[in-house]
């Protein structure tokens, strides 16, 4: 008898767990690094052995059962509601314009898809090429944690360098524009995935709003992130470098190629 009770309280407590049922592309910017790739496609419509980075997205949320994706787009965005429609692979899409793209940053995005971001995310910034499976193992193993997902820093510049302690909670998040620093224990560079349920969610719309306000729109999310950073639990779960790439750079693009071929 005792048995059948904590199984029951089990599996309720299972089934209570929040899931985290929606997701974000931030697919607004005009990939300058990229170019002149990006001089007539976006950037998240370019293409890693034939599969266009947004298509690679929207693969890796359909295979894990997310049916509502948010796009956020801007430059050349007709070409990316022409190439993905309003469904993709199962995933449900809706777009919302960023029309001052071009002298903001990808929290100002972010921030025009607060609706969504309020009921808890998956968020991806527009040019990451991603493992299958990858998505799946984070979300069963962080349970409800919000967390970046991650891989060990490598001393390169312009990343987004996240330390953490030995149990992988975040202390410190630093954006490295044009500078590296060395690597050390506990330290990752950001794979431009965010995972957070719907209570930071709505902390990170408020902060993000708040920005807004103060017209500092021109910085990324993990710049308004760094500044929270101990106020609310935000973790790390670990990938291997060779699970993601993020694609800046003509040298990225060869990377995944090689890659994921």
């Amino acid at each position: 008898m005792i048995l059948c009770i904590f199984l029951f309280t089990y599996y309720i407590c299972i089934d209570m767990t929040p899931k985290i049922e929606h997701a974000i592309v931030l697919a607004a910017g005009l990939g300058k690094r990229l170019k002149p790739i990006t001089d007539h496609s976006p950037k998240c419509l370019t293409e890693v052995n034939r599969t266009p980075i947004l298509v690679n997205t929207l693969e890796n949320l359909s295979a894990i059962g997310i049916s509502n994706c948010t796009i956020v787009i801007g430059y050349l965005s007709e070409k990316i509601v022409q190439t993905i429609g309003k469904n993709f692979c199962g995933v449900n899409v809706h777009y919302i314009e960023n029309s001052i793209y071009d002298s903001t940053n990808d929290m100002y995005s972010l921030w025009l898809a607060c609706e969504t971001l309020d009921k808890g995310a998956i968020i991806f910034e527009g040019d990451v090429f991603l493992r299958p499976d990858t998505l799946e193992r984070a979300l069963t193993s962080m349970g409800e944690r919000s967390f970046y997902i991650a891989g060990r820093y490598n001393g390169k510049a312009d990343e987004v360098i996240i330390k953490t302690d030995s149990k992988l909670l975040i202390r410190s998040i630093d954006v490295s524009w044009g500078r590296g620093k060395p690597p050390g224990n506990y330290t990752f560079m950001s794979s431009g995935i965010l995972a957070v349920h719907s209570g930071y969610g709505k902390r990170l719309s408020k902060w993000l709003e708040d920005w807004v306000r103060e017209k500092k729109v021109n910085f990324l999310f993990d710049d308004v992130l760094s500044q929270y950073v101990g106020s609310h639990s935000l973790w790390v779960y670990e990938i291997r470098w060779d699970e993601w790439v993020e694609i800046d750079t003509a040298e990225d693009l060869k990377r995944a190629e090689a890659l994921f071929m």
